[in-house]
């Protein structure tokens, strides 16, 4: 089925945007990624396009990920013959039946409504954008089996693991709920999702099993229609099995989690954008092992507001909110109002963004001093073919 702009949820937003680029750039959205690779919807059926060289000039002052689409993202592209117009929105564009000379171009990524971002430590802390113009993100995680490892259940529901992703996704722009899958396995899983709905005040928390259907109307209810939903979370918990779910179909492959540590494979490897026949928009992306915040500030902690307000009312403004006397946020542990768990996560993030803000001259410097370095390098090697600049070193 060809999806048209509007299916795939184009606005207003976005339409403001078009106005400023070249009639001959049409819009279509990322639904695809594949490496250099990047599936477009919107225009007359699916089309694998790459991204345009200058793009991935390394000189370019925008971010990687702000250089490159993901998911989600809508993109501006060149067509190799395009004899189109782009005018109609209600319906999927059409072109003159010539055969192609090459693949579409993305040459312009349109600027994200929503995002949700990480901070890739395996590109040594850079920004990673997992999914773009999402209205809700669906955290997921699983129940274990009642006879399973206390180590097992720890990390199928991790509260300090989910705290970190609703910061992550409000601070986005997208609208958190956290979905408990697996609830069959579970008598107690009602228990469980009470008193994360007491941690996590203002947070839709919801028990579902995918593969008996137990609840997905429910699911189903929290979003708007024709919404778009991201789905995130460790492997193993169920995300492609919910995609599938709520497709109607198995779309997406599935597998089966290891007992003896509740860790799935990573089934999902790249992340992709279905619809389903209600109209919702859903994009299921791989198992995340590591997830660390990426541009947040400690203003940016919205998992922990009600904890920052009352560290207002400290005696020092730098408390710790550990031994220091006249601790507001200690009292409040005291009377009941926090548990000292998630006080201690809230510490733990902060120290965390302190860390991170301390590190980050030092890499934009270091950064700068590669850019010097390389241009240098790409002089002397022009140099040395008898061409190109002949700068001084």
């Amino acid at each position: 089925m060809t999806l048209s702009r509007n299916d795939l949820g184009w606005s207003e937003y976005f339409e403001a945007q078009l106005d400023e680029l070249d009639d001959a750039l049409i819009p279509a959205r990322i639904i695809g990624q594949h490496r250099r690779e990047w599936d477009l919807g919107g225009l007359d059926g699916v089309e694998r396009a790459v991204l345009a060289g200058r793009r991935w000039d390394p000189e370019k002052e925008a971010a990687p990920d702000e250089a490159q689409p993901t998911v989600g993202d809508w993109v501006a592209v060149r067509l190799p013959q395009d004899h189109g117009t782009r005018s109609p929105t209600a319906a999927p564009l059409q072109h003159a039946q010539a055969k192609p000379t090459g693949p579409p171009v993305i040459e312009h990524v349109f600027r994200r409504r929503t995002f949700l971002q990480r901070s890739s430590m395996a590109r040594r802390g850079q920004r990673q954008t997992i999914v773009a113009n999402v209205d809700t993100v669906f955290i997921v995680a699983a129940f274990a089996r009642e006879d399973s490892h206390e180590s097992v259940a720890k990390r199928s529901i991790h509260p300090r693991r989910l705290e970190r992703y609703v910061t992550a996704v409000r601070n986005g722009g997208a609208q958190p709920v956290i979905v408990l899958n697996k609830s069959d396995l579970a008598p107690d899983c009602e228990k469980t999702a009470a008193a994360l709905r007491e941690r996590l005040k203002n947070i839709k928390v919801l028990t579902v099993s995918a593969t008996s259907h137990h609840a997905m109307d429910e699911l189903v209810a929290t979003v708007r229609p024709q919404s778009t939903i991201g789905l995130v979370g460790l492997s193993g918990v169920g995300k492609s099995t919910i995609v599938n779910a709520l497709l109607g179909s198995d779309v997406q492959k599935t597998s089966a989690t290891r007992e003896s540590d509740a860790r799935g494979r990573h089934t999902t490897t790249h992340r992709e954008l279905f619809s389903t026949p209600s109209g919702l928009l859903l994009i299921d992306t791989p198992g995340m092992r590591e997830f660390a915040l990426a541009d947040v500030t400690p203003e940016d902690l919205l998992a922990f507001e009600d904890i920052a307000e009352q560290a207002q009312h400290c005696k020092f403004r730098n408390c710790r909110h550990q031994n220091e006397p006249g601790c507001a946020v200690q009292a409040a542990v005291l009377q009941g109002l926090f548990s000292e768990d998630r006080v201690e996560n809230y510490r733990h993030l902060l120290d965390e963004l302190e860390k991170k803000a301390k590190a980050e001259p030092r890499k934009r410097t270091q950064g700068a001093a590669k850019k010097s370095w390389n241009r240098k390098n790409r002089s002397a090697r022009a140099h040395q073919r008898g061409g190109g600049d002949e700068e001084d070193w």
